[in-house]
């Protein structure tokens, strides 16, 4: 009985100090079931179909607490820590992480807003900072049916560690983003990389954005690097090139449709692999672990029918790298990248959200002498959302 007590005092206590500094414990959870078909193209190996309780289908399952306090004199402080999960077996996203999706102070006020510690990138559209929905009707959600995250994903993690961000004020419905990561990985498993935080030895993140919304025209670009770690390149034998990568688009709401537009632009990137199309051709996965240099475009729309939503993508990347050895040119790997994608949504109340979604994507990868394939993947999805 005492030991009760003393538990409600203390929930009590923090509930109290929750109260007073405007604390707020938000999540969601997202469940379904996933079809997936992926087949490698590779000789004597069957394509993989999987069908399973999947989390996150529609938007990741998280949850987290974020407050604010008011200082006076127009200024604000704030805190996000934030944690993803996996709904259908409890457990986290990323191993060792309390809170992987987001953890950062903010600093609020006249001069704009300042951001510090993890949080996504520019081209995310998620966490507090992330203006990825600008580019694509389905975002960087919807698994991946929608492809988009092959074009513009340059192998880049879609939240890094040890960030600062700024973005300014709203000028005429222009606002500027700039990020910094001093160490977007800390290579904590492998002691011989000699990871030194904001030293050339860390992978460094940079990132420039700009939004533009008036009426119902709404346009972003985003230009961001990756200032490869030279640890990690002696670790691996191999000189890591400086990843870059420029992102423009926007969409025009017309009410009845919303039309989204996107380019962008890949040097020195890893073009990743979608939804395991690579997963049963070992030769894939080596070469798509070259440097890409390429251009993708995104086309697709929102479409309000039947209390609801729908959702479209389809896109197109076109990418080669150099496969060189002893410091000549040996010959060129070339990659194109088609996919398509719809989902549709429909909210059963203000918190909880039914959907469902189908996505094709197909590769033709070509290599002189060693690789001539097209993996291919399909992907569907019926789930359930709901926020608290």
């Amino acid at each position: 009985m005492k030991k009760t007590l003393a538990a409600l005092a203390v929930l009590s206590t923090f509930a109290g100090a929750a109260f007073a500094a405007d604390v707020t414990l938000y999540g969601q959870v997202d469940l379904g079931l996933r079809y997936t078909h992926a087949d490698g193209d590779q000789a004597h190996k069957d394509a993989v179909n999987t069908l399973e309780m999947a989390s996150g289908n529609y938007s990741s399952s998280r949850f987290g607490l974020k407050g604010t306090e008011d200082l006076g004199n127009g200024l604000k402080v704030g805190f996000v820590l934030e944690n993803g999960l996996n709904a259908d077996d409890g457990s986290f996203n990323v191993d060792g992480k309390l809170f992987d999706r987001e953890a950062i102070l903010r600093v609020m006020g006249s001069f704009g807003e300042l951001g510090f510690g993890r949080t996504s990138i520019l081209l995310n559209d998620a966490n507090t900072y992330g203006i990825g929905g600008y580019f694509s009707a389905l975002g960087t959600g919807w698994g991946e049916v929608g492809g988009q995250n092959g074009v513009w994903g340059a192998g880049y993690a879609s939240r890094l560690d040890n960030m600062i961000t700024y973005v300014t004020p709203d000028f005429a419905g222009v606002k500027v983003y700039a990020q910094y990561s001093f160490g977007a990985n800390t290579y904590k498993d492998d002691d011989k990389l000699n990871h030194v935080e904001g030293k050339s030895s860390a992978d460094r993140y940079y990132g420039l954005g700009m939004t533009y919304d008036v009426g119902q025209l709404s346009l972003a670009a985003v230009v961001d690097s990756m200032n490869r770690s030279t640890a990690h390149a002696a670790g691996a034998k191999k000189d890591f090139k400086d990843a870059l990568r420029v992102v423009v688009g926007g969409s025009y709401d017309f009410g009845a449709v919303k039309p989204y537009l996107s380019a962008a632009y890949i040097k020195d990137a890893a073009v990743g692999d979608i939804a395991g199309m690579m997963a049963e051709n070992k030769s894939l996965e080596k070469v798509g672990s070259n440097y890409f240099d390429g251009y993708g475009v995104v086309a697709g729309a929102k479409v309000p029918a039947f209390g609801g939503n729908f959702y479209g993508n389809v896109g197109y990347l076109d990418a080669e790298a150099d496969r060189n050895a002893n410091g000549k040119l040996v010959e060129e790997i070339e990659l194109t990248r088609w996919f398509a994608g719809l989902g549709y949504e429909y909210s059963l109340s203000k918190r909880t959200t039914v959907y469902a979604d189908l996505g094709y994507a197909r590769d033709s990868w070509e290599q002189k002498r060693a690789i001539d394939a097209d993996p291919s993947m399909f992907q569907a999805a019926l789930g359930m959302m709901h926020k608290f």
